[in-house]
């Protein structure tokens, strides 16, 4: 994308009169396949924490653009007030959903911990060697009155067909390259003869 290009692009929903120019750099509104590239406990300097995963788009003008999405089930915020029902009901179903596209069972005893910290190591756990799983990021973004350079993300998730795992075998290979039972095992005779001492091991 040349400069130009890049200019008009992000000019276009830009507002010099209003908008900030540290705005947030996600990824716009709309639907992108991805690859889930980390699943994670996400712990910050301010002491709160997370299960994070990591999204990459693999298609499209945003290929190569990561989004991070972090999730709490903490039931109190801070200052002691009670977290919505609706998020937590909407963050425990983003999980069984990626918890499903990667094959694996989510259910309610993984949300059975002592505390929040306890569930989102729990989880980042049991989905973290899931990674490369392809799914459907569906990213809708909304206004925030009280803040209009940092809006309101919110996701969801669709399957998508996985890739065919390629099973390779030594009959597929060249010659050059097959394992062989037969093959000698190097000694020093094969070694060059540069006029170098060998390496003392």
């Amino acid at each position: 994308m040349s400069l130009r290009e890049m200019a008009a692009k992000g000019l276009a929903s830009f507002d010099p009169n209003k908008d900030s120019v540290e705005a947030p750099q996600g990824l716009p509104a709309g639907d992108y396949k991805a690859a889930v590239s980390s699943i994670e406990h996400r712990s910050f300097d301010s002491g709160w924490d997370c299960f994070g995963t990591t999204f990459e788009v693999v298609e499209g003008d945003h290929a190569g653009q990561k989004e991070n999405v972090n999730i709490s089930f903490a039931e109190k915020s801070k200052a002691g007030k009670a977290i919505p029902d609706f998020i937590l009901d909407r963050n425990i179903k983003f999980v069984s959903k990626l918890g499903a596209f990667s094959g694996v069972d989510i259910t309610a005893d993984d949300f059975g911990g002592e505390n929040e910290t306890d569930i989102h190591e729990h989880l980042a756990n049991k989905l973290h060697e899931h990674v490369g799983t392809l799914v459907i990021l569906k990213v809708s973004v909304r206004p925030n009155k009280k803040d209009p350079s940092n809006p309101y993300t919110s996701y969801d998730l669709d399957q998508t067909d996985q890739p065919e795992a390629i099973d390779i075998g030594d009959d597929d290979l060249p010659d050059s390259l097959q394992s062989s039972d037969k093959a000698p095992m190097p000694t020093d005779d094969d070694a060059p003869d540069d006029g170098k001492d060998p390496l003392p091991f």
